[in-house]
Order: structure tokens, then sequence, then C-alpha cells
């Protein structure tokens, strides 16, 4: 049995696909296994993704489990994905990786395996262990803060030491403090509470990563932080259609937010995550109304204006409220 499986999903596109594998297949630990699941892509692509497993494999002399899922027009999506190659895993503990993104930090998992192993931690497993990852879009670097970038300056100031190694002991409070979340590509998951939370949620296609973050956080009982930035992250070009962020509306993408946060609020059993899921909700119900009443849908957009204010109330909103009610009665 390996210590870590590591997922990488992947649908069309097998040049960057094969940077992602490189990345994983780089790693200076050796004690894992690569699990690759297609989502059916086209069959143009199959002769592109064998040469690149192919070349992997011959490369770095490690075997790559490859699995090819049925092809379906927009794909069975990232969720249904990395649960497939979750269920495929013999390794004590699961890692992700988008196949458009990269892991940066060759000592990515044998940092890991050292926390994991430590006699610090005594009989206990650790359930989470979180680190960093930089954003780009089209080749820039994005400015932060994003996912966990402010959280090592939040635990040093509430007087939070990291270990010899740098890693930090984390709490549900902690996590729910800061702004962010962890990235499913900087992620460590003990694969026991993968399975007991159920995996990733098939129905959620964006911001899947967020979900399965508020789950596991909600019952994990041993999480560590590093610091450290392992990974890089491709923002995906608006401009192209062929990704998760690009290939559903902004619309669709608000639906999806709020029910991620629905789920927070109600069915977390952390006080605070349920705070966070319906402090957020609000915000994605308002966002929801000004997109409505940018494009005329006055109704709708009243409508969604009277959910975000019972849900996140203020004098401001109220007054918004009421004038798109105004606004509503003269539309069609």
């Amino acid at each position: 049995m390996p210590l870590f499986s590591i997922i990488i999903a992947t649908r069309d596109r097998p040049e960057l696909f094969g940077d992602a594998l490189n990345s994983v297949l780089s790693q200076s630990f050796e004690d894992l296994e690569v699990i690759v699941v297609n989502d059916g892509s086209a069959e143009a692509n199959g002769p592109a993704y064998d040469a690149t497993l192919s070349g992997a494999r011959q490369k770095f002399g490690r075997d790559v489990h490859y699995h090819k899922l049925i092809h379906r027009p927009r794909g069975h999506g990232q969720s249904y994905s990395f649960n497939y190659g979750a269920a495929q895993a013999t390794g004590q503990y699961i890692g992700f990786l988008d196949d458009d993104d990269t892991w940066t930090d060759p000592e990515h998992l044998a940092a890991a395996a050292r926390t994991l192993a430590s006699p610090a931690n005594g009989p206990n497993a650790i359930d989470l262990y979180m680190t960093r990852q930089a954003a780009f879009l089209l080749d820039k670097p994005q400015p932060g803060p994003i996912w966990l970038d402010t959280l090592e300056q939040e635990l040093l100031g509430r007087g939070v030491s990291p270990d010899a190694e740098g890693i930090f002991d984390v709490s549900v409070g902690d996590l729910m403090a800061t702004n962010g979340f962890c990235h499913l590509n900087t992620f460590i998951i003990r694969r026991d509470l993968y399975e007991t939370v159920g995996g990733m949620d098939e129905g959620i296609r964006w911001e899947c990563d967020r979900d399965i973050f508020l789950r596991l956080v909600d019952s994990a009982k041993i999480m560590k932080f590093s610091p450290q930035v392992i990974s890089r992250h491709n923002i995906p070009d608006p401009s192209k259609s062929n990704n998760m962020t690009t290939s559903v509306s902004m619309l669709e993408k608000r639906l999806f937010q709020v029910r991620v946060l629905d789920k927070a609020a109600l069915l977390s059993a952390h006080p605070s995550i349920r705070n966070h899921g319906q402090r957020h909700k609000a915000f994605v119900l308002k966002k929801i109304t000004e997109e409505l009443a940018e494009n005329s849908r006055y109704r709708d957009a009243a409508r969604y204006a009277r959910e975000a204010l019972g849900t996140g109330p203020s004098i401001k909103w109220l007054a918004y409220t009421m004038w798109l009610s105004f606004r509503s009665a003269f539309s069609r």
C-alpha cells in the first residue's frame, strides 16, 4: 500500500495534462501511485494521450494507472472524475491535481510525508495537510491574497508558532477566520476521511473544491498547514470554453455557489462553518441580484434582493431592494 495516491482528472487537454503528469512524477518521494482519469476525451485526442503516457512512463520509470470514462457531451464533471479516481486508490492519503496546473515543488510530497509520519503526532493520524499555490493568468502572476495566502501571518499574529519544519496546527476557527480556502491542488487528505464525507458532490460543477474543503474541515480532527507554495494554478483563459470555469454561465456559477453555501449553513456540525455559509450566501445572493438588474430582469432581481436582505440585512441593501421592487412594478 503506497502512502499517497495522486489523482489527475483530464479532458481534451493532452498537452497541458502532460505538464501536470510530469510534475507529479518528478516528485522526489517515490512511495506513491498516480491515477489518471480521462473524462471521455474526444477520440481525436487519444493518440496524444497515449504518447504522453508512454513518454512519461519511459522517462520516469514509474507506472501510471490510466482510466478512460465513456464520452459524454459535457463530460462527467470534475467531481465525478476525482471520485472515480479515489475509488481506485490504495494509498493511505490522496491528493489531486487539475490537468492544466502543475506542482512546482519536487519536495512537496516528501515534506508532507515527514509531517504525516512525525512522532510528535503520536498515535493519531493527521486528517488534512494543506499548502499554498500561486496563480497565473496568461503566464502573468496574479496578485493575492488568494486561497490561504494570509493564514500564516494570521496564525503568527495570534501567537501560534510552527514546528521545526515550519508546519502549523490549525483549527476550524483558524480556517473560517481567513478569507480563502484550500484549493484541491494543495490538499493531502486521509483517504478514510474522504470516504467518510462521501467524496466530492457530483452535482456541483463549480467551486466543488470549496464544498469538499468545508465538509472535510467540518469532520477533520487533526489538520496541518504548510505555508510553502507548492503549485502553480493557471487561471482559465476566459476566451476559451474547454474548461470548467468558462463552460458554464455566471448565473450558473452563482447557483452552484448557493448550493455549496446552503450545505455549509444547514449541514455543518461546527457553528463557525454554518456562520461562514450564511454570511457568504448573502454575498452571492447580492451578486445574483446585481447581475439580474444589469440585464434589466428587475422582477427576478427584486426577488433575489429580498432573499439577500433576509440573509444579510443592511440599511443600504434595504433601500436597494425597495428601489428594485418599485422598478419591477413597471417592467414586464
